[in-house]
């Protein structure tokens, strides 16, 4: 059943056909999940109307340090599946190593907005998807989550 007016729903406003627009002066709106032992975080920006974007960000893991006692392999195998992994992303997304040796990817997809929660939910879970096998080349270099679920 269709509502007669908008109506603020958090950081959303929520217009007649349920469909879902960050609120001016509001918070940008985010979601934070844990998926493979991986913090993800999910932000919605918006420019003109109907142009938004989806900001995603994965806390890959660390790279093993040399002062924990690690064997001498696992090291260089994390670094050489971050190369590996660099060459191969998409040309939108970006891979950062921190100091710490915390490693970051970011990426960003534009969206129209308004947008429904069925259409939100598609766009994070094709991320998770496009993401999966880069994960997967990571745990085997030894760069695995560290976020227990």
């Amino acid at each position: 059943m269709p509502m007669s007016k908008p109506m603020t729903l958090g950081p959303f406003v929520v217009d007649e056909e349920g469909r879902l627009q960050p609120r001016e002066g509001a918070a940008l709106p985010a979601v934070n999940f844990v998926w493979r032992g991986r913090a993800i975080r999910a932000e919605i920006t918006h420019g003109a109307p109907a142009d938004g974007h989806l900001k995603l960000q994965a806390n890959l893991g660390r790279v093993p340090s040399t002062a924990r006692g690690q064997t001498a392999e696992e090291r260089p195998q994390s670094f050489a599946a971050l190369r590996t992994m660099k060459r191969n992303l998409p040309s939108t997304w970006q891979i950062r190593l921190s100091p710490s040796h915390s490693t970051l990817l970011e990426a960003e997809t534009g969206i129209a907005l308004p947008i429904t929660a069925v259409n939100l939910v598609t766009e994070l879970t094709c991320f998770l998807l496009n993401l999966a096998p880069y994960l997967d080349l990571l745990d085997e270099g030894g760069l695995t989550g560290t976020v227990k679920s």
